[in-house]
């Protein structure tokens, strides 16, 4: 505390503000680029699942501002590195940085305010990577799920098919007249197509189709008017081989059942029926896969180590913490980045820098998955033990060449 107030003093009184402000600034900006770049890369993956679910407009943001958390770390990180460089040469270039050391200002002290800045954001990554990310994840599948039942109920336009455990159905277009307000419970034609048992299948259509529910209690009415059922059997099993023969003595006079006929036919005139949405619609619960997982949940979590999925959620505990690390390694890097630059490397420092941050990330997730912790002690160690490595190497870079961190070297960003 004692050498923060020291550094504080002096820095505060005449640049800390213009400091905070710049680095805040340049790290929205560089961070809404970054998350435009992989909303645009993720476009086709979040319009197949819309087309696939037959989700609104409205989904579709949504699904969007939820895609947006997935990137959020490793652009926070990279923010940071940009922001503390360009404001760090800024500030070297226009002599101020000088003015600083002449004044009693070392690199330490500029160390500890630049790294106060990455700790809260080593904070805020920490959040949302452990916290409102999993949730965005799970969320993404709500809204998914909402919009399959919503046109599992209603239909679209168009016809759909709908693909469950046996069975295929297919609702045809919606008419012009059953969507006016004379018809507002929009019944529809159904065809189904189930499979009873291997070699064996049933065709149910209906004139009128409508989906009621779900009550208070999850219940769901299908109700059905003008149903027809009819059953097919293949001469041969799906394996190829004839069916077992019974006790009973052919008849040789009897008709031959031709292939692909109907054996049995059943008509009613309305039929009601009473059924689930997990019998429609199969919705895992939260925590079902391990991504959606918080960090709290993955630090108390008590399952079998040898478990594919306390594996998994290890390996994310490690990588997450691993990623937040990277908003501490970020200014120092930017730092040591801003050393090394001169009038013939300011074009390439930079870029480099960018590609050092990213390559200490995935050898971090290598190295998680490598090690392959069994407990949470070990996947915060991990990416810990490394951080405090590079951090320890980097502060040697700066200190030995903090004359060329002060020292003007005619390359204005």
């Amino acid at each position: 505390m004692t050498l923060l107030r020291t550094a504080y003093r002096p820095f505060a009184r005449l640049y800390a503000r213009d400091l905070f402000a710049s680095v805040v600034v340049q790290v929205l900006a560089v961070m809404a680029l970054v998350e435009a770049i992989f909303l645009a890369e993720r476009f086709p993956m979040v319009f197949r699942d819309v087309l696939k679910n037959n989700a609104n407009l409205f989904d579709t943001a949504l699904l969007f501002a939820c895609t947006s958390t997935q990137i959020f770390d490793l652009a926070l990180a990279i923010a940071i590195l940009m922001a503390v460089y360009w404001t760090t040469l800024r500030m070297r270039e226009n002599r101020e940085l000088l003015v600083l050391f002449a004044a009693g200002t070392g690199p330490y002290q500029i160390t500890v305010l630049i790294l106060a800045i990455a700790i809260a954001a080593q904070v805020v990554s920490l959040t949302v990577s452990g916290v409102v990310d999993p949730a965005s994840r799970y969320a993404q599948r709500v809204i998914l799920f909402d919009a399959e039942f919503r046109a599992l109920r209603s239909g679209i336009n168009t016809g759909q098919f709908y693909y469950f455990p046996n069975r295929v159905a297919f609702a045809p277009a919606q008419s012009a007249a059953s969507r006016t307000r004379k018809n507002p419970d929009q019944t529809r034609r159904l065809f189904v197509y189930e499979q009873t048992k291997p070699g064996a299948f049933r065709v149910i259509t209906a004139d009128h189709a409508l989906l009621d529910g779900p009550d208070a209690s999850g219940t769901l009415l299908l109700k059905l008017d003008g149903v027809t059922s009819r059953s097919f059997a293949d001469v041969q099993s799906p394996g190829g081989t004839a069916p077992a023969q019974s006790n009973s003595k052919p008849c040789g006079d009897c008709p031959q059942q031709p292939k692909g006929l109907p054996r049995m036919t059943l008509s009613a005139g309305g039929v009601t029926q009473e059924m689930t949405i997990d019998q429609l619609l199969t919705f895992l619960p939260r925590g079902s896969e391990a991504n959606e997982l918080t960090i709290i949940e993955q630090l108390g979590a008590k399952t079998d180590s040898t478990s594919p999925k306390h594996r998994e959620a290890m390996h994310l505990l490690g990588e997450r913490f691993a990623r937040s690390l990277l908003c501490l390694l970020a200014p120092l890097i930017a730092l040591a980045s801003v050393c090394l630059t001169s009038r013939a490397t300011n074009y390439f420092v930079l870029p480099l820098a960018c590609m050092a941050l990213m390559s200490l990330n995935v050898t971090s997730e290598w190295l998680i998955r490598t090690i392959a912790p069994a407990d949470p002690l070990g996947a915060l160690t991990v990416p810990a033990a490394l951080t405090a490595t590079i951090a320890a190497l980097l502060l040697i870079v700066v200190v030995r060449r903090q004359g060329s961190l002060v020292r003007p070297q005619l390359a204005r960003p």
